[in-house]
């Protein structure tokens, strides 16, 4: 038998390389963790979408304590990914809300077997349901080396909000939370503002309580993570005062906004909600944009007695504006803080018409009244 001469050996070798390392480039470069159990490419399909704003892969959980069987997925540092919760949840056809935790990818590798004992980087209050999409933001400036505890006394879940209470979410606390680290990127104080969040399972909706006071708001202090089990790490309290009962806290508190339920039935256009000022408003869902056929609710800050607010459909990048009003009338409609109202966006041109004549289109309001008012005492018994 002829044997083979080194120089083909060679060539024989380098051509097996080369095919390794082609073979080995089909894995997808933003994919280091294939091999792992973690899904970090999601569902398409999936209602929870995830933006990671920090500089840390996550790994997330449903629930209030991370366990394999509630691994929901991962998303990587400056990613979004939709996740699919459906098979986490028992009512998704309903709808209804979870508690999110996440841990970063260098946690979740030493404690895969156990995650419960993982640094847990933040925790979140997500909604799901059939056709219901979710955006949740994971902050940067809330992961970091610097932290303080917080505890919640009260019976309903409480989002601390920076500045006031329509700042930012620095974080959520599930009832009767104790001893919840929340992570800074700096050892800089913050006040923090306890908004008050339940589902409505009767409106399939999440509604927020805001305090009506500063005396409500906590400035803390974060303090360094180093050494570990730091004794300076500070811990606070939500509600403020501890001696206040939770049918106390019910009595003080107002709905400081309007609920406006809009829906899109223009073709093949997705739009926007703004204020007077064209403020671009986001939905309770999270999303500034609403899609053809879809149906988002704007939670929108008034007054008991009712304010003039000026509200506007733009669609076509901002060619077609819509004023938003009630049936009838061309004024800006009065709008008053606890009241359900509705708004059907149409386009009235009929087939053929001009699609590019504003006057084409409608969005009439309707709600207001004493029958669409929010029942709060209803809403916090059935929590």
């Amino acid at each position: 038998m002829k044997t083979k001469s080194p120089l083909s050996l060679a060539l024989l070798l380098l051509a097996a390389i080369s095919t390794s390392m082609f073979i080995s480039c089909d894995k997808p470069h933003d994919d280091p963790y294939a091999h792992d159990s973690v899904n970090w490419k999601g569902s398409n399909s999936g209602t929870l979408e995830l933006i990671n704003g920090s500089n840390k892969d996550m790994v997330l959980f449903v629930g209030q304590t991370p366990a394999p069987s509630n691994l929901l997925g991962g998303v990587m540092a400056g990613a979004t990914v939709k996740h699919d919760i459906s098979s986490h949840v028992s009512d998704f056809s309903v709808g209804g809300y979870a508690v999110l935790r996440g841990v970063s990818k260098e946690e979740y590798d030493k404690y895969a077997l156990e995650p419960s004992k993982a640094k847990i980087e933040f925790t979140a209050m997500v909604t799901y349901g059939a056709g219901k999409e979710y955006r949740y933001n994971i902050d940067k400036n809330y992961i970091g080396d610097n932290a303080f505890k917080v505890n919640n006394t009260g019976k309903i879940g409480i989002e601390l909000r920076k500045n006031s209470p329509d700042g930012e979410k620095v974080a959520y606390l599930p009832a009767l939370q104790t001893n919840q680290m929340v992570y800074s990127e700096t050892d800089k104080g913050m006040t923090l503002f306890p908004v008050y969040v339940f589902f409505n399972k009767k409106t399939g909706e999440v509604s927020t309580l805001k305090s009506s006071t500063m005396f409500d708001a906590v400035t803390v202090a974060p303090r360094p993570l180093s050494p570990p089990n730091n004794s300076n790490i500070q811990n606070y309290y939500f509600p403020n005062d501890e001696t206040l009962t939770w049918e106390y806290i019910v009595g003080t508190l107002k709905q400081s906004a309007a609920y406006i339920t809009v829906i899109n039935n223009i073709t093949n256009q997705a739009g926007y909600v703004t204020n007077a000022v064209s403020k671009q408003l986001v939905s309770q869902s999270g999303y500034d944009v609403i899609g053809s056929g879809e149906k988002l609710t704007y939670e929108i800050e008034s007054t008991d007695e009712g304010m003039e607010i000026g509200l506007t459909a733009v669609f076509y990048g901002g060619k077609i504006k819509i004023p938003i009003t009630f049936e009838g009338e061309n004024t800006q409609p009065l709008i008053k803080n606890g009241y359900n109202y509705s708004v059907s966006i149409s386009y009235i041109g009929g087939q053929g018409g001009d699609i590019q004549n504003g006057a084409n289109y409608k969005a009439k309001l309707i709600g207001g009244e004493e029958k669409d008012k929010r029942d709060l005492s209803d809403q916090i018994e059935s929590l």
